[in-house]
């Protein structure tokens, strides 16, 4: 009887024994499993951000825009690089092994309008729309009297007057037609506008009037005149001299934005200048003929840096803006990017084979006692 029980309680001690055991190493193996995952993650993390310093230095230095190239292939070999290079060395238990890496840029596409709006919103002082306060301004001189109202308007008939063939006609002749670069048919037809669809615009008349004045629209508006060059303003190392104007018009020569630039400026001061001198005198022919003299000499006045009823260059071009649409600008401003940016690195630089992210795909093995775990991991 005493064997029995001594028997008994041998074997009773050892399954005990076996159950800790195995309870033991049930909780060592879920530790390195939970170990290993952490370490791919943390390998992913490490890796997403080694390769998102890859991007675009000169594009990010210049205009605060992030971009990486776009390739797949190459953003795979990148990550896979730093996940292997990272999981070198040691011999820790629970260091996985990748068996699968796959990057993809394929969602964050470099060539899009509203990816790069995004961007440039953030880097647009809020306060910087407020400089303008050009509808604030036209409502508060709606009805100031004109003080340059000639004592003796000038005579004419309507049939001999047409204001946009004088104006025209005007700056055709002037020393600006011959101003400023010629962007290359080639280089023209693959910039990212083009390749969007936006042909370029003969005049801002027939545009369909404001677009959008919403705080985005505005935001983008205050960054393109900060960073582009224009009539007036110069740049420091700009293809185009006239840049503000390209947003605007999208035509391939500095001479032929800054020619439409014109025709919009003479437009829209003969518009106030008419409807002032018509209100004043009552005679529309005779005042036609006055309101477009005004109206050519106010241009040379604006594009001199002068002002014209408290509004400088940079007034009419805000104006200008809110009759373009907001994606079409963004498009063009990519255009100047481009152009300015290709050939730096002696990497020609297109927006079409950039990215503004990637997704990345990582699948590890763990080898453990009760066989092989796959994970699965996805960085941003």
């Amino acid at each position: 009887m005493r064997r029995s029980r001594g028997g008994f309680t041998t074997v009773y001690l050892l399954m005990i024994l076996a159950a800790l055991t195995a309870a033991a190493v049930m909780i060592i193996d879920a530790a390195t499993a939970r170990a290993a995952r952490s370490i791919s993650e943390t390998v992913c993390a490490s890796a997403g951000r080694s390769v998102l310093s890859e991007y675009q230095k000169e594009l990010y230095s210049r205009y605060g825009v992030f971009a990486l190239r776009g390739d797949d292939a190459l953003l795979t070999r990148l990550a896979s690089f730093y996940i292997n290079g990272s999981l070198l060395g040691g011999k820790a238990a629970a260091k996985p092994a990748a068996v699968k890496i796959e990057a993809s840029a394929e969602g964050y596409p470099a060539l899009d309008v509203e990816g790069l709006a995004r961007q440039i919103r953030r880097l647009a002082p809020a306060a910087a729309v407020m400089k303008g306060g050009v509808l604030e301004y036209i409502l508060d001189n709606a009805d100031a009297p004109d003080p340059d109202i000639p004592g003796e308007l000038p005579s004419g008939t309507a049939e001999e007057i047409d204001p946009i063939q004088s104006a025209e006609k005007s700056f055709g002749k002037d020393a600006d037609r011959n101003r400023g670069r010629t962007i290359a048919s080639n280089e023209y037809r693959a910039l990212p506008s083009r390749l969007l669809g936006y042909s370029k615009r003969v005049s801002l008349l027939f545009s369909g009037g404001i677009f959008d004045l919403s705080f985005r629209t505005l935001l983008e508006d205050e960054y393109i005149l900060a960073v582009c060059s224009n009539a007036v303003k110069t740049g420091d190392g700009t293809f185009l001299e006239c840049e503000a104007e390209y947003v605007l018009y999208g035509n391939s020569s500095d001479s032929a934005n800054l020619r439409a630039v014109k025709i919009s400026l003479f437009s829209f001061r003969f518009a106030v200048n008419e409807v002032k001198y018509v209100s004043e005198t009552g005679e529309l022919l005779i005042s036609t003929a006055a309101a477009v003299a005004k109206s050519l000499k106010e241009v040379k006045t604006i594009l001199a840096g002068g002002r014209v009823d408290k509004l400088d260059y940079a007034m009419h071009l805000r104006i200008f803006m809110a009759l373009v649409p907001r994606q079409e600008k963004v498009a063009r401003l990519m255009d100047i990017m481009q152009l300015n940016i290709r050939k730096i690195d002696g990497a020609n630089f297109e927006f079409r084979n950039y990215a503004y992210g990637f997704d990345l795909n990582a699948v590890f093995v763990h080898r453990r006692r009760t066989g092989d775990v796959e994970q699965s991991f996805c960085y941003r």
